[in-house]
């Protein structure tokens, strides 16, 4: 990722970091059931299958929203 990330003009160090959480953030939304996240938090908070479609998918799709609208914020402040 590295050569394409100064392809697209990400050269100064606070905007490869963004870049950084941006990506974390999108690898956390929408964790169903073929991810492990998925069964271990619905396991060890007891969730019976339904509940756990219902909370775990939405919480953690609400959780990428929020860390991309973070990362936008940060962007249009730090740039």
């Amino acid at each position: 990722m590295a050569p394409l990330t100064m392809k697209a003009g990400f050269n100064e160090p606070i905007e490869l970091a963004l870049l950084v959480l941006a990506i974390g953030s999108g690898s956390m939304t929408v964790s169903h059931a073929n991810d492990s996240y998925f069964w271990v938090v619905s396991q060890f908070s007891g969730f019976d299958l339904r509940s756990a479609f219902k909370g775990i998918t939405v919480m953690s799709l609400l959780q990428g929203l929020a860390g991309l609208v973070m990362v936008l914020i940060l962007y249009t402040i730090l740039r």
